[in-house]
């Protein structure tokens, strides 16, 4: 058995679990995914965006069998798009997301990316010539009227909290300069080989809680990465086998143990529930899990800049 998920105050009062379950870029397996949230719900009782109609039925039906556990003890995460980020359309997205998880609320609403982008009438992506996204540049030099519209829809009760993902250090000081309500969250790349840990102390000295995404190391999301797999270092193969435990819950427990959320992604019920065995790491474990990045630079695997056309850390080592 795994010890108690602690929770985490956001600095408006809303309590995060330390660890949740990342739902993006399933296999696209029809009912897999809807599957997965509920052993996710069973184990943790907490999931996080994308995949929005099989999350809701999942959501429901757990309701349902579930009736002394209530929509509040769940905490749902669910995010905007680049080519979403006009005031109006951050709107229209979330009230999409409600209407397909089957709740009037999320407990986190974030702005996926600090760009924004053309999108199509039937609100997709619109894609250039060179099936790039096509920027907007002067609404991602200011995204103050999109972050208005995120403080509309919190002030709304919509969003029980307001956030980024993949913004940068420059990116949140420019931010907190016009924002009325501070983000609460910045969902960022975080795992022993990118422990990102300048951007997470930023975070933590400016009432932002960093939630980790990719925290197994999930470098198979950019296909022609081929670098070493964080699963297969032999530190951190060696404390789990001292522990009896797997590798990914070595990484999680590392996480915890920093002091941020956790949200590890799987469509394998039984690494899900694996994963939510949460451990304690002794001081020396997690010293250890802190010195495999030692010699190694700057490892981000998650830059999807090829796809997008535009590389929100350039000038970065990555």
């Amino acid at each position: 058995m795994g010890k108690d998920i602690p929770m985490l105050k956001l600095h408006n009062g809303v309590q995060m679990p330390a660890l949740g379950f990342g739902t993006f870029s399933s296999e696209n397996v029809p009912g897999q995914m809807r599957a997965a949230v509920l052993a996710a719900l069973e184990t943790g009782r907490e999931s996080s965006y994308k995949n929005e109609d099989e999350v809701g039925s999942a959501l429901q039906q757990w309701l349902s069998q579930n009736p002394k556990v209530k929509r509040e003890d769940i905490f749902i995460t669910t995010k905007v798009w680049p080519h979403l980020m006009e005031p109006d359309d951050v709107e229209w997205s979330l009230n999409s997301s409600l209407e397909r998880l089957g709740t009037d609320y999320v407990d986190a609403y974030l702005l996926h990316w600090p760009f924004s982008v053309e999108k199509t009438e039937d609100h997709q992506v619109k894609l250039g010539d060179d099936q790039k996204y096509i920027l907007k540049p002067s609404l991602t030099s200011d995204l103050r009227p999109t972050w208005r519209a995120m403080e509309k829809l919190y002030r709304l009760g919509k969003a029980r909290s307001i956030g980024v993902s993949n913004w940068t250090i420059p990116l949140l000081e420019k931010l907190l300069t016009y924002a009325e309500i501070p983000p609460a969250i910045n969902q960022v790349e975080i795992h022993p080989y990118f422990p990102n840990t300048r951007l997470v102390n930023f975070c933590f000295g400016h009432g932002i809680l960093p939630v980790a995404y990719s925290p197994l190391g999930s470098q198979g999301q950019v296909k022609e990465n081929k670098r070493e797999r964080v699963s297969d270092d032999p530190k951190l193969k060696a404390i789990a086998e001292q522990k009896g435990s797997t590798v990914a819950q070595v990484l999680i427990a590392w996480g915890v143990k920093r002091g941020y959320a956790v949200v590890p992604k799987s469509a394998n019920e039984e690494r899900i529930r694996s994963n939510f065995g949460l451990l304690d790491l002794s001081d020396e474990e997690f010293q250890a899990v802190n010195s495999v990045v030692e010699g190694r630079g700057v490892t981000r695997f998650v830059n999807p800049r090829d796809m997008f056309g535009y590389d929100v850390w350039a000038g970065e080592d990555c």
